[in-house]
């Protein structure tokens, strides 16, 4: 807690209490917050496991903090909550990690202690149901996840349930995922190793290091405007290597970049749509790279807490001798909640050596449908899924059969 008094005041209160020194007593009363505004009151749009928050107001008056709607027992001002005149105060604000199932707001009043009709201002704290990744505030964390083809994933996380390492082994492929975060620049920063084979060769990408930041938007080109207090847009990095062994010989080392990033669909390549319609996923390490498209249709909304599932998604796989793999399918989904598991699930819907570890953590939200998936109809590619559920609603187990009737069942540990 920081409290500024009579000497440390804000130039605007001075220099009004300057003017007013030897005039008629002080008329003018204000009581500033320094917080976004949206509407008319100042607002901290807050995630299930976000825990941090902070206060900065100014006044010229006497004043006081009082609960002005709703339950304030999980808001906790680390400060005092009344004052005398002329003080800046700067606090911070613990938050209660959100388990309920359900948004919640309070409306705090600092009044004029005196006369609470002479000034007063209100700020309020919304916290979603749902995490930063999507899935509930009372979702279990996914430790590991088995599948019956001998594949694997494990991921451990940070006190607010944030990933910190994630590691996927499947037949041909190995990667590696350490996350940090720096909460003050709402910065992250993932270094990644992975070894994967295609065809004769064994591709190794070393000391890729991607950084991104999560930022406020609000997407241009969108019918119906929603805002985002906490996206991440995009992962870049600085230069990595890749090496390649043919039959366990090193035969070429090279410089690559690593990019993962939202683009957004347009129109005849001219026209944008609307991310709550379709957008782009793209995923580019070196000379490979996944794209997928997701296509909405207006179904549902991608505000934060809203339910959403896409009526179609082309996933295209792009590999280092130019071949390449395209495929559209067409999505059904069942009734089990892909929000009350903190893992993307749909992301095995083609096997772990396909598996996109940024949008199975959910660090890119919007990707991830609010249901899992059940059945998954492409030209080439078609998969029945049949999913288990635990007690408490997230999964126990999914069962991925493709058309030759080959199925892997993947079962998860909390």
């Amino acid at each position: 807690m920081k409290v500024f008094k009579s000497l440390f005041v804000c130039l605007g209160i001075s220099l009004l209490m300057a003017a007013c020194e030897k005039a008629e007593p002080l008329k003018q009363y204000v009581i500033s917050i320094n917080k976004p505004v949206t509407g008319n009151m100042a607002l901290s749009c807050l995630y299930a496991n976000q825990v941090e928050d902070s206060l900065v107001f100014a006044s010229n008056c006497p004043w006081r903090i009082t609960t002005h709607q709703g339950d304030g027992s999980w808001i906790t001002i680390k400060g005092e909550m009344s004052g005398k005149a002329n003080m800046i105060c700067r606090y911070g604000v613990s938050i209660t990690p959100n388990k309920t199932g359900s948004a919640r707001m309070t409306v705090f009043r600092i009044t004029d202690s005196e006369d609470p009709d002479r000034a007063y201002s209100s700020f309020s704290y919304q916290q979603y149901a749902s995490r930063i990744d999507g899935s509930l505030g009372s979702s279990p964390l996914v430790k590991s996840i088995k599948g019956s083809d001998g594949s694997e994933i494990n991921v451990s996380y940070d006190a607010q349930s944030r990933p910190l390492t994630l590691s996927i082994k499947g037949e041909q492929t190995e990667r590696t995922l350490n996350l940090s975060y720096i909460d003050e620049e709402r910065k992250v920063t993932v270094s990644e190793i992975s070894k994967f084979h295609y065809k004769d060769t064994t591709y190794t990408v070393n000391n890729v290091v991607q950084e991104g930041v999560y930022h406020a938007l609000s997407f241009n080109g969108v019918k119906n405007v929603f805002y985002d207090p906490y996206c991440l847009s995009n992962l870049t990095n600085t230069n990595g290597t890749m090496q390649c062994h043919v039959n366990g010989s090193l035969s070429k080392s090279a410089v690559i970049s690593h990019i993962v990033e939202y683009r957004p669909f347009y129109m005849n390549e001219v026209y944008p749509v609307s991310f709550e319609n379709a957008f782009k996923l793209l995923d580019q390490c070196g000379p490979f790279y996944t794209q997928y498209g997701i296509y909405y249709n207006g179904k549902g909304s991608l505000t934060i807490d809203a339910a959403h599932v896409a009526d179609s998604m082309a996933i295209y796989h792009h590999y280092s001798d130019n071949h390449y793999v395209y495929e559209t399918y067409t999505l059904s989904f069942g009734s089990v909640n892909n929000c009350a598991t903190n893992l993307d699930v749909n992301q095995l819907l083609e096997g772990v050596d396909n598996c996109n570890p940024y949008m199975l953590l959910s660090m890119f939200r919007m990707a991830r449908f609010t249901s899992v998936i059940s059945e998954a109809k492409g030209r080439y590619n078609s998969y029945q899924v049949e999913t288990t559920a635990n007690a408490d609603g997230s999964v126990k187990t999914m069962t991925v059969k493709d058309k030759n009737g080959q199925s892997i069942t993947y079962t998860l540990v909390y």
